[in-house]
């Protein structure tokens, strides 16, 4: 059995060795071509090998292109249609290459099953067709094994399109997978297993998971091979499994691939091989490794202007066992310190404008965690010089009270001559202008929380001297008294908002008509939700009020990631059908009625 298990093994491995990256068809969608990462034709063996029998001898065969032919593609009437076959062949006489084009009509006798009103329609075909353009993001030399900036991906059945997907894939720096090997030997808790000791261990590993910014989730580990005893442990929740996954959480941050709405390594599928360490004894002569990143605090400079945190590129480190070596972080905020002997560091981080981090680091360490470094903002600074309750109090006893506040760019005249501010005595230090498009005309170097733990002693004081009723007057944009300044937009607040102002047609309500619609839009770099754009609708009557609800939330800068997302929303009657699984937004008719419904 274990001699079987090597052989298919080491099949494995020589499929691998032979398999090699091959040009897709072309297809064409919405007037533009792309890459179609698939061969449809090949997925019917008959069809296949009338296409092989039909081309002629002379045709041009590459690793690139085993089957010599190019296809074109379109979708028309919703059916995936073939268009003409291109294949480039060589004249043995002229010793030239040339490219012949079959058309439909000479494609006829290979899909006459499949022709009709001067089309072949790919009905052979069901599943899902990846069509991409741009740069490629990820690649595999392996058939069609890798993905493009942009993607299509179409769910056909029996040729006819059902569904198409927009994607748009990336990568972000971090530590590759086929490179770490070293880190993931020395990190790997090889003392909770002295009976592998010296043990060549060889994980197949598949269906990575990570996270946004790098860090492992979980992966399958299909099997273990032990290569000096032969042993083959097909166990996922092994102790070697799950050590070997624990080891991988605690390196961070992992390279990252956004694939087809979802965040992967490169390779589905990998084999790490490790040697069970034999140096991790007190007294060895091991290296260590540091892999870290660096963050910055800042202030968000849109609702809530709270802290938040960001990788900071460039930022200087420096170790005082190693005064004249320094390190900087990289585009991903990452800095790796290798060939460190066992020991304790003092690892100091800098970035201008931030206060430095200072850390104590032993090797090796009882938490292999990767190291995270956060610079904070000045607040021995900002709360001397800047905005703090004490600077308030002395504005106060000075006799200027002073509020801090935002004022939107179109509403600065109106707050600067506001009666606020005479009636009761009080003026504003410093105004950060909020421009039209939602963002400051100044960076805000103070977060929401001290703004308005300066301005509530200033609230303290009114209240003392003028009761509450000042609070009704004062002009909108204050820390602390407006609302709309605490107000995180983030993606709960979004459905919220859909959710508030969405309304049901009163015709369409007193008639009785449902519907559900899917809609796709897009978040600019600024947070602002723009082109919405209805992709299915099951009654038309009701795009209309479907995209007036999303124009009132265009407006208004928001916390959501850039990029595209579709929602479901559904308007449904009280009495009617359940709810479909797949509606984000419900908007519920009770009663034909003369107003507006809104929903429940």
């Amino acid at each position: 059995m274990k001699k079987m298990m090597l052989l298919i093994l080491l099949c494995g491995v020589m499929l691998t060795l032979k398999a090699t990256g091959q040009s897709g068809d072309v297809i064409r969608l919405e007037g533009e071509e792309w890459v179609l990462m698939a061969k449809p034709i090949g997925y019917d063996s008959l069809l296949c090998r009338r296409m092989g029998d039909f081309l002629p001898e002379n045709v041009t065969r590459s690793t690139g292109n085993y089957s010599g032919y190019t296809a074109f593609w379109e979708v028309r009437d919703g059916y995936l249609c073939l268009q003409r076959v291109e294949a480039d062949v060589y004249d043995e006489v002229s010793k030239k290459e040339y490219t012949r084009m079959y058309e439909v009509k000479d494609l006829r006798p290979i899909f006459a099953a499949y022709c009709l009103a001067g089309t072949i329609q790919a009905r052979w075909f069901s599943g899902e067709l990846r069509a991409g353009k741009g740069d490629v993001v990820r690649y595999v030399h392996d058939g069609f094994d890798r993905n493009m900036e942009t993607e299509r991906v179409l769910t056909v059945r029996s040729g006819k399109v059902l569904e198409t997907q927009t994607y748009h894939n990336y990568r972000r720096a971090g530590l590759n997978l086929t490179k770490a090997q070293g880190e993931i030997v020395h990190r790997f808790p090889w003392k909770r297993f002295p009976e592998y000791r010296g043990e060549r261990i060889r994980f197949s590993l598949s269906d990575f998971q990570l996270t946004a910014d790098g860090h492992f989730i979980d992966c399958d580990v299909r099997f273990i091979y032990l290569r000096s005893s032969q042993e083959m442990i097909n166990d996922g929740n092994h102790p070697l499994a799950l050590a070997l996954k624990e080891t991988l959480k605690s390196i961070y941050p992992w390279e990252v691939l956004f694939i087809n709405g979802k965040y992967t390594s490169e390779y589905r599928n990998l084999t790490i091989t490790l040697r069970g360490d034999i140096t991790h004894n007190k007294g060895d002569s091991a290296k260590y490794t540091i892999v870290g990143r660096v963050y910055g605090e800042s202030v968000r400079q849109r609702p809530p202007y709270d802290v938040v945190h960001a990788v900071l590129v460039g930022s200087n480190l420096s170790m005082v066992e190693q005064p004249f070596q320094g390190w900087l972080t990289d585009s991903t905020g990452c800095f790796r310190m290798t060939g460190l002997e066992a020991g304790t560091y003092h690892l100091k981080a800098e970035y201008v404008g931030l206060a430095p981090c200072d850390t104590v680091v032993t090797l090796p360490s009882q938490h292999n965690d990767t190291l995270r470094m956060v610079l904070p903002l000045w607040y021995d600074y900002i709360l001397k010089y800047d905005c703090s309750p004490e600077l308030s109090k002395e504005n106060i006893l000075k006799g200027h009270p002073k509020l801090r506040l935002v004022i939107p760019e179109e509403q600065e005249q109106k707050i600067r001559t506001h009666f606020f501010w005479i009636k009761y005595g009080v003026s504003y230090d410093v105004f950060y202008p909020l421009k039209k498009d939602g963002t400051l005309d100044c960076y805000l170097g103070v977060p929401n929380h001290m703004l308005t733990a300066y301005n509530q002693v200033v609230f303290d004081y009114l209240d003392k001297k003028f009761g509450t009723s000042w609070r009704k007057e004062a002009p909108k944009g204050i820390f602390g008294l407006d609302k709309s300044l605490d107000e995180f937009r983030d993606y709960k607040w979004f459905i919220k908002t859909l959710h508030k102002e969405s309304k049901y047609p009163v015709k369409l309500l007193a008639k009785g008509k449902e519907c559900l619609l899917r809609i796709e839009y897009a978040v600019d770099s600024n947070g602002y939700v723009v082109q919405p754009k209805i992709i299915s609708c099951s009654n038309r009557s009701f795009r209309k009020a479907a995209l007036d609800t999303f124009r009132k939330v265009m407006n208004v800068p928001t916390l959501l990631k850039a990029g595209k997302d579709t929602l479901v929303v559904q308007y449904k009657l009280n009495s009617s059908a359940t709810v479909n699984p797949d509606t984000d937004v419900l908007v519920i008719g009770y009663t034909p009625c003369d107003k507006p419904i809104l929903m429940k």
